[in-house]
Protein backbone atom coordinates (compact mmCIF):
# COMPACT_ATOMS: atom_id res chain seq x y z
CA UNK A 1 0.00 0.00 0.00
CA UNK A 2 0.94 2.94 -0.42
CA UNK A 3 0.60 3.92 3.14
CA UNK A 4 3.37 2.20 4.36
CA UNK A 5 6.48 4.00 5.33
CA UNK A 6 9.87 3.62 4.31
CA UNK A 7 12.98 5.45 5.54
CA UNK A 8 13.89 8.93 4.89
CA UNK A 9 16.43 9.97 2.72
CA UNK A 10 17.61 13.16 1.74
CA UNK A 11 15.40 14.45 -1.06
CA UNK A 12 17.04 14.94 -4.03
CA UNK A 13 15.57 14.73 -7.86
CA UNK A 14 16.88 11.25 -8.22
CA UNK A 15 16.48 10.04 -4.20
CA UNK A 16 12.59 9.58 -4.08
CA UNK A 17 11.30 6.90 -2.06
CA UNK A 18 10.80 4.05 -3.51
CA UNK A 19 7.11 3.95 -2.04
CA UNK A 20 6.17 7.22 -3.18
CA UNK A 21 7.76 6.37 -6.47
CA UNK A 22 5.78 3.54 -7.47
CA UNK A 23 2.16 4.97 -5.63
CA UNK A 24 2.55 7.80 -8.20
CA UNK A 25 3.16 5.43 -11.15
CA UNK A 26 0.15 3.60 -10.03
CA UNK A 27 -2.07 6.58 -9.83
CA UNK A 28 -0.73 7.60 -13.06
CA UNK A 29 -2.14 4.65 -14.83
CA UNK A 30 -5.34 4.59 -13.01
CA UNK A 31 -5.84 8.51 -14.26
CA UNK A 32 -4.99 7.07 -17.97
CA UNK A 33 -7.05 4.44 -17.56
CA UNK A 34 -10.08 6.45 -16.60
CA UNK A 35 -9.14 9.03 -19.35
CA UNK A 36 -8.56 7.22 -22.10
CA UNK A 37 -12.03 5.21 -22.68
CA UNK A 38 -13.63 9.13 -22.21
CA UNK A 39 -11.50 10.00 -25.17
CA UNK A 40 -12.16 6.78 -26.91
CA UNK A 41 -16.06 7.17 -26.93
CA UNK A 42 -16.38 10.14 -29.01
CA UNK A 43 -13.75 8.75 -31.30
CA UNK A 44 -15.84 5.46 -31.59
CA UNK A 45 -19.15 6.92 -31.71
CA UNK A 46 -18.25 9.53 -35.10
CA UNK A 47 -16.24 6.28 -36.83
CA UNK A 48 -19.66 4.34 -35.97
CA UNK A 49 -21.53 7.33 -37.87
CA UNK A 50 -19.16 7.18 -40.84
CA UNK A 51 -19.25 3.79 -41.22
CA UNK A 52 -23.83 4.35 -41.06
CA UNK A 53 -23.30 7.18 -43.59
CA UNK A 54 -21.21 5.24 -45.89
CA UNK A 55 -23.55 1.84 -45.67
CA UNK A 56 -26.45 3.97 -46.81
CA UNK A 57 -24.62 5.84 -49.32
CA UNK A 58 -23.76 2.17 -50.82
CA UNK A 59 -27.41 1.40 -50.33
CA UNK A 60 -28.77 4.08 -51.94
CA UNK A 61 -25.81 3.84 -54.86
CA UNK A 62 -27.35 0.25 -55.15
CA UNK A 63 -30.93 1.13 -55.35
CA UNK A 64 -30.23 3.57 -57.90
CA UNK A 65 -30.95 3.43 -61.49
CA UNK A 66 -30.29 5.03 -64.66
CA UNK A 67 -33.21 7.71 -65.33
CA UNK A 68 -35.38 5.99 -68.17
CA UNK A 69 -38.15 8.04 -70.47
CA UNK A 70 -41.29 7.36 -70.90
CA UNK A 71 -42.46 5.17 -74.13
CA UNK A 72 -43.53 8.90 -76.05
CA UNK A 73 -40.07 10.90 -74.79
CA UNK A 74 -37.97 7.82 -76.48
CA UNK A 75 -39.18 7.74 -79.19
CA UNK A 76 -38.75 11.46 -79.54
CA UNK A 77 -35.48 11.24 -78.80
CA UNK A 78 -35.02 8.33 -81.37
CA UNK A 79 -36.30 10.66 -84.04
CA UNK A 80 -34.01 13.69 -83.05
CA UNK A 81 -30.92 11.14 -82.52
CA UNK A 82 -31.45 9.61 -86.34
CA UNK A 83 -32.14 13.49 -87.69
CA UNK A 84 -35.38 12.50 -89.48
CA UNK A 85 -36.60 15.21 -89.26
CA UNK A 86 -33.78 16.73 -90.55
CA UNK A 87 -33.54 14.21 -93.25
CA UNK A 88 -37.28 14.84 -94.07
CA UNK A 89 -37.81 18.71 -94.01
CA UNK A 90 -33.68 20.27 -94.69
CA UNK A 91 -31.30 19.82 -97.99
CA UNK A 92 -29.66 16.55 -96.48
CA UNK A 93 -28.55 14.45 -99.33
CA UNK A 94 -29.81 10.73 -99.78
CA UNK A 95 -32.82 8.74 -99.01
CA UNK A 96 -35.25 10.09 -96.74
CA UNK A 97 -38.90 9.28 -96.10
CA UNK A 98 -41.86 11.10 -97.36
CA UNK A 99 -44.70 10.91 -94.34
CA UNK A 100 -47.67 12.70 -94.20
CA UNK A 101 -50.22 14.17 -95.72
CA UNK A 102 -50.72 14.20 -99.54
CA UNK A 103 -53.79 16.85 -99.24
CA UNK A 104 -56.37 17.40 -96.26
CA UNK A 105 -58.15 14.62 -95.71
CA UNK A 106 -56.41 12.12 -98.02
CA UNK A 107 -55.15 10.03 -95.00
CA UNK A 108 -52.14 8.75 -93.46
CA UNK A 109 -49.39 8.63 -96.86
CA UNK A 110 -45.90 6.85 -96.54
CA UNK A 111 -43.75 7.12 -99.36
CA UNK A 112 -39.49 8.35 -100.35
CA UNK A 113 -37.02 10.75 -101.92
CA UNK A 114 -34.11 11.08 -102.85
CA UNK A 115 -31.81 13.98 -103.33
CA UNK A 116 -28.55 14.36 -104.27
CA UNK A 117 -26.05 17.52 -105.17
CA UNK A 118 -24.49 17.49 -108.15
CA UNK A 119 -21.44 19.49 -107.72
CA UNK A 120 -21.48 23.22 -105.59
CA UNK A 121 -24.46 24.24 -107.54
CA UNK A 122 -27.36 21.63 -108.59
CA UNK A 123 -29.69 20.36 -106.07
CA UNK A 124 -31.70 17.17 -107.51
CA UNK A 125 -34.73 15.98 -105.74
CA UNK A 126 -36.88 13.51 -106.40
CA UNK A 127 -40.18 11.50 -103.86
CA UNK A 128 -43.41 9.73 -104.22
CA UNK A 129 -46.23 8.69 -101.66
CA UNK A 130 -49.54 7.41 -101.48
CA UNK A 131 -52.04 7.49 -98.73
CA UNK A 132 -54.33 4.52 -96.89
CA UNK A 133 -57.41 6.34 -98.95
CA UNK A 134 -54.95 5.89 -102.36
CA UNK A 135 -54.16 9.34 -102.94
CA UNK A 136 -51.25 9.36 -104.61
CA UNK A 137 -48.52 12.04 -105.26
CA UNK A 138 -44.97 12.52 -107.36
CA UNK A 139 -42.52 15.27 -107.51
CA UNK A 140 -39.15 15.91 -109.95
CA UNK A 141 -36.92 19.03 -108.73
CA UNK A 142 -34.55 20.54 -110.24
CA UNK A 143 -32.64 23.75 -108.76
CA UNK A 144 -29.86 26.48 -108.89
CA UNK A 145 -30.41 27.50 -105.70
CA UNK A 146 -26.53 29.08 -104.58
CA UNK A 147 -26.40 31.37 -106.84
CA UNK A 148 -25.75 35.37 -106.35
CA UNK A 149 -24.13 34.48 -102.98
CA UNK A 150 -27.50 32.47 -102.28
CA UNK A 151 -29.47 34.72 -102.95
CA UNK A 152 -30.84 33.62 -106.15
CA UNK A 153 -32.56 30.39 -106.96
CA UNK A 154 -33.53 28.99 -110.12
CA UNK A 155 -35.24 25.68 -110.55
CA UNK A 156 -37.89 23.64 -112.58
CA UNK A 157 -41.05 21.50 -110.59
CA UNK A 158 -43.24 18.40 -112.01
CA UNK A 159 -45.58 16.97 -110.06
CA UNK A 160 -48.75 14.42 -110.30
CA UNK A 161 -51.74 13.84 -108.14
CA UNK A 162 -54.50 11.71 -107.86
CA UNK A 163 -57.37 12.71 -105.44
CA UNK A 164 -60.14 10.45 -105.43
CA UNK A 165 -62.33 10.73 -102.43
CA UNK A 166 -62.69 14.93 -102.85
CA UNK A 167 -65.66 16.36 -100.55
CA UNK A 168 -67.36 18.92 -101.90
CA UNK A 169 -71.18 20.48 -100.63
CA UNK A 170 -71.79 23.55 -102.82
CA UNK A 171 -70.98 26.77 -103.13
CA UNK A 172 -71.50 29.39 -100.84
CA UNK A 173 -71.72 30.10 -97.15
CA UNK A 174 -75.29 28.23 -96.68
CA UNK A 175 -74.40 24.72 -98.68
CA UNK A 176 -75.94 22.11 -96.92
CA UNK A 177 -73.77 19.49 -94.87
CA UNK A 178 -76.04 17.09 -96.03
CA UNK A 179 -75.33 17.15 -99.65
CA UNK A 180 -72.17 15.75 -99.16
CA UNK A 181 -70.36 14.43 -102.33
CA UNK A 182 -66.94 13.34 -103.49
CA UNK A 183 -65.21 13.44 -106.64
CA UNK A 184 -61.62 12.60 -107.98
CA UNK A 185 -59.24 15.21 -109.12
CA UNK A 186 -55.86 14.59 -111.03
CA UNK A 187 -53.43 16.73 -111.72
CA UNK A 188 -50.36 17.30 -114.00
CA UNK A 189 -47.98 20.31 -114.06
CA UNK A 190 -44.74 22.03 -114.73
CA UNK A 191 -43.45 24.94 -113.57
CA UNK A 192 -40.31 27.35 -113.67
CA UNK A 193 -39.51 29.36 -110.96
CA UNK A 194 -36.91 32.54 -110.15
CA UNK A 195 -36.61 33.31 -106.08
CA UNK A 196 -34.89 36.21 -105.26
CA UNK A 197 -34.02 37.24 -101.72
CA UNK A 198 -32.04 40.46 -101.41
CA UNK A 199 -32.00 40.26 -97.18
CA UNK A 200 -32.30 37.02 -94.92
CA UNK A 201 -35.92 38.01 -94.50
CA UNK A 202 -36.71 39.21 -97.64
CA UNK A 203 -38.16 36.86 -100.68
CA UNK A 204 -39.74 37.44 -104.06
CA UNK A 205 -40.23 35.49 -107.04
CA UNK A 206 -42.13 34.58 -110.12
CA UNK A 207 -43.15 31.64 -111.31
CA UNK A 208 -44.65 30.23 -115.06
CA UNK A 209 -45.84 26.71 -115.99
CA UNK A 210 -48.45 24.48 -117.41
CA UNK A 211 -51.62 23.00 -115.41
CA UNK A 212 -53.36 19.78 -116.67
CA UNK A 213 -56.91 19.09 -114.73
CA UNK A 214 -59.27 16.16 -115.08
CA UNK A 215 -62.47 15.92 -112.81
CA UNK A 216 -63.81 12.75 -112.40
CA UNK A 217 -66.53 10.52 -110.41
CA UNK A 218 -65.82 10.02 -106.77
CA UNK A 219 -64.37 6.74 -105.17
CA UNK A 220 -65.80 7.38 -101.47
CA UNK A 221 -68.05 4.28 -101.27
CA UNK A 222 -69.71 6.36 -98.21
CA UNK A 223 -71.39 9.75 -100.29
CA UNK A 224 -72.75 9.69 -103.74
CA UNK A 225 -70.44 10.90 -106.79
CA UNK A 226 -70.86 14.73 -107.54
CA UNK A 227 -72.77 14.22 -110.49
CA UNK A 228 -75.35 12.87 -108.60
CA UNK A 229 -76.47 16.07 -106.81
CA UNK A 230 -74.60 18.98 -108.75
CA UNK A 231 -74.05 19.69 -112.79
CA UNK A 232 -72.26 22.19 -114.67
CA UNK A 233 -74.78 24.85 -114.42
CA UNK A 234 -76.23 23.73 -110.99
CA UNK A 235 -73.50 24.28 -108.30
CA UNK A 236 -70.44 22.94 -109.52
CA UNK A 237 -68.95 24.83 -112.59
CA UNK A 238 -66.13 23.52 -114.30
CA UNK A 239 -67.46 20.07 -113.67
CA UNK A 240 -68.36 19.50 -117.21
CA UNK A 241 -65.14 20.22 -119.20
CA UNK A 242 -61.83 21.31 -117.96
CA UNK A 243 -59.05 23.06 -119.78
CA UNK A 244 -55.46 23.27 -119.74
CA UNK A 245 -53.97 26.13 -118.07
CA UNK A 246 -51.30 28.49 -118.36
CA UNK A 247 -50.69 29.91 -115.10
CA UNK A 248 -47.96 32.28 -113.45
CA UNK A 249 -47.42 33.72 -110.00
CA UNK A 250 -45.85 36.76 -108.50
CA UNK A 251 -45.34 36.74 -104.60
CA UNK A 252 -43.09 38.68 -101.83
CA UNK A 253 -42.62 37.16 -98.92
CA UNK A 254 -41.51 38.66 -95.26
CA UNK A 255 -40.04 36.12 -92.87
CA UNK A 256 -38.51 36.60 -89.86
CA UNK A 257 -39.56 33.49 -87.71
CA UNK A 258 -37.23 32.08 -85.52
CA UNK A 259 -37.72 28.73 -86.69
CA UNK A 260 -40.09 27.76 -89.49
CA UNK A 261 -41.02 24.26 -88.48
CA UNK A 262 -41.70 25.73 -85.24
CA UNK A 263 -42.03 29.37 -84.44
CA UNK A 264 -42.28 31.08 -81.45
CA UNK A 265 -41.32 34.43 -81.78
CA UNK A 266 -41.18 36.60 -84.98
CA UNK A 267 -43.68 36.94 -87.97
CA UNK A 268 -44.76 35.53 -91.39
CA UNK A 269 -46.60 38.38 -93.91
CA UNK A 270 -46.59 37.14 -97.43
CA UNK A 271 -48.83 38.08 -100.65
CA UNK A 272 -49.24 36.69 -104.05
CA UNK A 273 -50.87 37.13 -107.31
CA UNK A 274 -51.93 34.18 -109.78
CA UNK A 275 -53.16 34.47 -113.41
CA UNK A 276 -54.94 31.16 -114.83
CA UNK A 277 -55.60 31.43 -118.29
CA UNK A 278 -58.05 28.78 -120.24
CA UNK A 279 -56.36 27.84 -122.97
CA UNK A 280 -58.81 25.48 -124.37
CA UNK A 281 -63.10 26.79 -123.83
CA UNK A 282 -61.91 30.60 -122.56
CA UNK A 283 -64.34 30.36 -120.01
CA UNK A 284 -62.57 29.68 -116.75
CA UNK A 285 -59.79 32.26 -117.07
CA UNK A 286 -59.29 33.85 -113.62
CA UNK A 287 -57.34 35.66 -111.34
CA UNK A 288 -56.67 34.68 -107.61
CA UNK A 289 -55.14 37.34 -104.70
CA UNK A 290 -53.95 35.65 -101.69
CA UNK A 291 -52.90 37.14 -98.44
CA UNK A 292 -51.69 35.92 -94.96
CA UNK A 293 -50.03 37.71 -91.75
CA UNK A 294 -49.00 35.51 -89.01
CA UNK A 295 -47.51 36.53 -85.92
CA UNK A 296 -45.98 34.74 -82.32
CA UNK A 297 -45.70 36.14 -79.64
CA UNK A 298 -43.35 34.66 -76.62
CA UNK A 299 -43.81 34.83 -72.90
CA UNK A 300 -40.80 34.70 -70.96
CA UNK A 301 -38.81 31.75 -72.02
CA UNK A 302 -40.34 31.00 -75.00
CA UNK A 303 -42.30 27.95 -73.62
CA UNK A 304 -45.79 29.91 -73.97
CA UNK A 305 -46.40 31.51 -76.96
CA UNK A 306 -49.66 33.03 -78.58
CA UNK A 307 -49.84 32.58 -81.82
CA UNK A 308 -52.28 34.56 -84.38
CA UNK A 309 -52.93 34.55 -88.17
CA UNK A 310 -54.58 36.11 -90.40
CA UNK A 311 -55.45 34.64 -94.55
CA UNK A 312 -57.74 36.18 -97.22
CA UNK A 313 -57.84 34.30 -100.71
CA UNK A 314 -59.64 36.45 -103.94
CA UNK A 315 -60.80 34.81 -107.15
CA UNK A 316 -61.96 36.93 -109.79
CA UNK A 317 -62.75 35.59 -113.17
CA UNK A 318 -63.62 37.26 -116.58
CA UNK A 319 -67.20 38.32 -117.19
CA UNK A 320 -69.48 35.39 -118.52
CA UNK A 321 -66.70 33.05 -117.40
CA UNK A 322 -66.69 31.19 -114.25
CA UNK A 323 -64.07 30.10 -111.74
CA UNK A 324 -63.98 26.24 -111.07
CA UNK A 325 -65.42 24.74 -107.99
CA UNK A 326 -62.24 22.83 -107.49
CA UNK A 327 -60.10 26.05 -107.50
CA UNK A 328 -62.36 28.08 -105.20
CA UNK A 329 -60.83 29.61 -102.14
CA UNK A 330 -62.33 26.98 -99.41
CA UNK A 331 -62.34 27.31 -95.76
CA UNK A 332 -63.02 23.69 -92.86
CA UNK A 333 -60.45 21.51 -91.73
CA UNK A 334 -57.45 20.47 -90.12
CA UNK A 335 -55.49 24.28 -91.29
CA UNK A 336 -59.02 26.24 -91.02
CA UNK A 337 -61.59 26.24 -88.75
CA UNK A 338 -61.68 23.09 -87.04
CA UNK A 339 -65.11 22.66 -86.17
CA UNK A 340 -66.11 21.60 -89.83
CA UNK A 341 -64.93 18.87 -92.43
CA UNK A 342 -62.18 19.76 -94.55
CA UNK A 343 -63.53 21.76 -97.93
CA UNK A 344 -66.73 22.22 -95.74
CA UNK A 345 -67.23 26.00 -97.67
CA UNK A 346 -66.23 27.40 -101.49
CA UNK A 347 -66.65 30.57 -103.01
CA UNK A 348 -64.78 32.99 -104.70
CA UNK A 349 -63.69 35.09 -101.65
CA UNK A 350 -62.92 33.44 -97.97
CA UNK A 351 -61.40 34.68 -94.56
CA UNK A 352 -60.00 33.14 -92.03
CA UNK A 353 -58.79 34.08 -88.49
CA UNK A 354 -57.03 31.67 -86.01
CA UNK A 355 -55.54 31.63 -82.54
CA UNK A 356 -53.65 29.73 -80.03
CA UNK A 357 -51.94 29.57 -77.04
CA UNK A 358 -49.25 27.16 -76.82
CA UNK A 359 -47.37 25.77 -73.82
CA UNK A 360 -44.47 23.03 -73.73
CA UNK A 361 -46.11 20.09 -71.38
CA UNK A 362 -42.91 18.38 -71.27
CA UNK A 363 -40.09 17.91 -73.78
CA UNK A 364 -41.52 16.75 -77.15
CA UNK A 365 -45.16 17.88 -76.47
CA UNK A 366 -46.47 21.33 -76.81
CA UNK A 367 -50.46 21.79 -76.05
CA UNK A 368 -52.37 24.71 -77.37
CA UNK A 369 -55.85 26.00 -77.06
CA UNK A 370 -57.62 27.22 -80.29
CA UNK A 371 -60.23 29.47 -81.74
CA UNK A 372 -61.03 29.71 -84.93
CA UNK A 373 -63.33 32.05 -87.16
CA UNK A 374 -64.31 32.45 -91.28
CA UNK A 375 -66.87 33.43 -93.89
CA UNK A 376 -66.61 32.81 -97.31
CA UNK A 377 -68.84 35.15 -99.39
CA UNK A 378 -69.22 35.41 -103.89
CA UNK A 379 -68.24 39.73 -103.30
CA UNK A 380 -65.38 40.46 -100.73
CA UNK A 381 -67.42 43.27 -100.40
CA UNK A 382 -70.13 41.20 -98.61
CA UNK A 383 -67.36 39.83 -95.85
CA UNK A 384 -68.77 42.06 -92.66
CA UNK A 385 -67.53 39.53 -89.87
CA UNK A 386 -71.30 39.63 -88.58
CA UNK A 387 -71.50 35.95 -90.17
CA UNK A 388 -68.43 34.14 -89.16
CA UNK A 389 -68.41 30.45 -88.50
CA UNK A 390 -66.05 29.32 -85.53
CA UNK A 391 -65.00 26.89 -83.90
CA UNK A 392 -62.37 26.07 -80.78
CA UNK A 393 -60.41 23.13 -79.14
CA UNK A 394 -57.19 21.98 -78.06
CA UNK A 395 -54.31 20.30 -79.93
CA UNK A 396 -51.08 18.39 -79.14
CA UNK A 397 -47.78 18.95 -81.20
CA UNK A 398 -45.42 16.41 -81.19
CA UNK A 399 -41.93 18.32 -81.73
CA UNK A 400 -38.83 19.37 -81.49
CA UNK A 401 -37.23 22.74 -81.00
CA UNK A 402 -36.91 23.14 -84.37
CA UNK A 403 -40.14 20.97 -86.21
CA UNK A 404 -43.60 20.17 -85.35
CA UNK A 405 -43.94 16.61 -87.17
CA UNK A 406 -47.29 15.11 -85.52
CA UNK A 407 -50.24 17.32 -84.49
CA UNK A 408 -53.34 16.42 -83.01
CA UNK A 409 -56.22 18.75 -83.35
CA UNK A 410 -59.69 18.52 -81.24
CA UNK A 411 -62.45 21.26 -82.49
CA UNK A 412 -65.48 21.57 -81.12
CA UNK A 413 -68.49 24.10 -82.28
CA UNK A 414 -69.33 24.31 -85.61
CA UNK A 415 -70.59 20.78 -86.73
CA UNK A 416 -69.93 18.75 -84.13
CA UNK A 417 -66.83 17.61 -82.59
CA UNK A 418 -63.70 16.89 -84.96
CA UNK A 419 -60.36 14.98 -85.09
CA UNK A 420 -58.04 15.94 -86.94
CA UNK A 421 -54.42 14.41 -86.96
CA UNK A 422 -51.73 15.70 -89.21
CA UNK A 423 -47.88 16.41 -90.05
CA UNK A 424 -46.49 19.44 -89.88
CA UNK A 425 -47.45 22.78 -88.38
CA UNK A 426 -51.09 24.09 -88.65
CA UNK A 427 -48.76 27.78 -89.15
Amino acid sequence: MCLSRSPVVPFSLFHVPRTALACRALSAAALLLLWLPGMAAPAMAQETRRELLEQRRTERAQELKPYEPGKLEAAVMWVERGQLIERWTSGYDGWYPRVGSITRGGGFAVGAGYRQHLGHQVRTEASAAISLRNYRAADVDIALPYLADRRLELGVHGEYRLFPQQDYFGIGPDSLRANRVSYLQEHTEIAARAKFRPLTWLETGAEIGWLNLDIGAGRDPRFPSIEALFSEDAGAPGLAEQPDYRRSRLWVTVDYRDQPGNARSGGLYTASWGDYSDRDTRRYSFGRFDAEARQYFPIFDKKRVIAVRALFAYANNDPGGAVPFYMLPTLGGSTSVRGFRNFRFHDENALLLNAEYRWEAFSGLDMALFFDAGEVRPDWHDIDLQDLVTSYGVGFRFNNYKDVFLRLDVGFGGEGTRLFIAFGPNF
